[in-house]
């Protein structure tokens, strides 16, 4: 059986491309690496689609900027719950600009938030904030919600979770099927320009 022959393409009818690739099969290619860049589907039951969890910029200084309390450029201490879910809702297009700076600690969210006219609610939602206001006490605890389970759990991403039985400070975590107990979700909005 002889080998395929793929037919020559002329320079001026590529367009200059001179790439090796075949034209026919670079929708697959895009296909596959927008993918792998954007994430797999969720998990059966979720409810997120691809949500941006990967790619906290500060990622490679905790935990030690975290015990340095090493303030980053949102106004949050690196390291820190409140830190990570403000580079998540920015990541994933979402606003920040209602933000009151030095009034951002975790259990103060949902105030912030009904000040800036942001819904708040106890239902979960997929890229809603997650705020335990009675956890880890003065400052409670927040994650960013990636998913929600049929049997009403949440899947999150955070950084410094507290009450997880294994609690190392200042490091990332992603957790599924956490109860969402206790906890009240800010819902919060795209961005009008979604450039992070």
């Amino acid at each position: 059986m002889a080998a395929e022959q793929i037919p020559e393409i002329p320079l001026e009818q590529t367009g200059g491309d001179t790439s090796a690739v075949s034209w026919a099969i670079r929708p697959l290619l895009v296909a596959l690496l927008a993918t792998m860049v954007v994430g797999a589907a969720p998990a059966l039951g979720s409810s997120a689609g691809s949500v941006v969890i990967y790619g906290y910029p500060y990622a490679s200084r905790c935990p030690a900027a975290g015990y340095d309390d090493v303030v980053d450029r949102w106004g949050m201490y690196m390291c820190n719950c409140t830190s990570y879910v403000t580079w998540a809702l920015r990541a994933n297009g979402q606003r920040t600009d209602w933000f009151i700076r030095g009034a951002m600690n975790a259990w103060n969210w949902p105030h912030v938030a009904r000040l800036a006219r942001l819904p708040v609610g106890t239902r979960p939602r997929a890229r809603a904030v997650a705020v335990w206001s009675k956890l880890s006490p003065p400052f409670g605890h927040i994650a960013y919600v990636t998913g929600v389970e049929r049997d009403g759990g949440i899947d999150v991403s955070e950084y410094n979770s507290p009450g997880t039985g294994l609690f190392e400070p200042f490091v990332f975590d992603v957790r599924k099927d956490v109860r969402p107990e206790g906890a009240v979700f800010i819902y919060v909005p795209a961005r009008r320009n979604t450039r992070p």
